[in-house]
């Protein structure tokens, strides 16, 4: 008895230290500007980052279209939790990982790349924005914790799946074509399969990070909760 005690006692030294407001869907993240991320932070960011930049990559190429960059861009699924997640850092993780991932690594000429990339500003940045404004006011975790609740999923919908993959299609789709990477011919069929499959995509894997990992990188501190601090 004695022996289990002491591993329970040495478990709980273990364990992260308890955030206050972790365990609460109102807890207060903001786009407020309130000074620099910590180093772990800082790890965090740059770990996403790469992540998003090599599944950009790989979703790219090993799941290519005939027109657009990729049929199953599984990286979109990872990118709005990171941008949930990381707040302000996600304009630096989207642009990156769609430059560079989805861009340069592709063989893309930087030309096109350049303008490209802003794509992704737009598949991650209106879900950080909305969420940050208003999931507070409307009762649901501003990282996306109860994204399995009715109105945590409507909510995660509305403003983390269908506006974002709508319009970043649109403008991902428009730079392609006038490139002259896509004909013009394609472009109503390139956009429709782009938004679709990235929404299903996000509704899938997104949800199940959010769901299952946001608590966890939420109390170990990592979530940015203003800007960039």
């Amino acid at each position: 008895m004695d022996e289990h005690v002491e591993q329970v006692e040495q478990n709980r030294v273990d364990e992260p230290p308890v955030i206050e407001g972790s365990s609460s869907t109102q807890i207060d993240y903001t786009l407020n500007f309130t000074g620099w991320p910590t180093v772990s932070q800082i790890v965090a960011v740059a770990v996403a980052t790469a992540a998003y930049t090599v599944l950009s990559w790989f979703s790219s190429t090993v799941f290519p279209a005939t027109t657009g960059v990729s049929f199953i861009f599984i990286a979109i699924g990872f990118g709005i939790p990171f941008a949930l997640w990381f707040g302000g850092w996600s304009f630096l993780i989207a642009y990156i990982g769609n430059f560079i991932g989805a861009g340069l690594m592709t063989g893309t000429p930087i030309l096109t790349a350049i303008p490209f990339g802003a794509t992704d500003l737009i598949q991650l940045g209106v879900p950080v924005v909305l969420y940050r404004l208003f999931a507070t006011r409307f009762g649901v975790s501003p990282i996306g914790k109860d994204v399995f609740t009715v109105k945590g999923f409507v909510f995660f919908l509305v403003c983390a799946v269908i506006p974002n993959n709508v319009i970043g299609g649109l403008y991902g789709n428009f730079i392609l074509v006038q490139f002259g990477i896509n004909p013009p011919s394609v472009f109503l069929f390139s956009w429709f399969t782009w938004a679709v499959s990235n929404i299903v995509v996000t509704i899938i894997i997104g949800s199940i990070l959010l769901s299952a990992l946001g608590p966890i990188v939420e109390r170990y501190g990592l979530t940015i909760r203003n800007a960039f601090r």
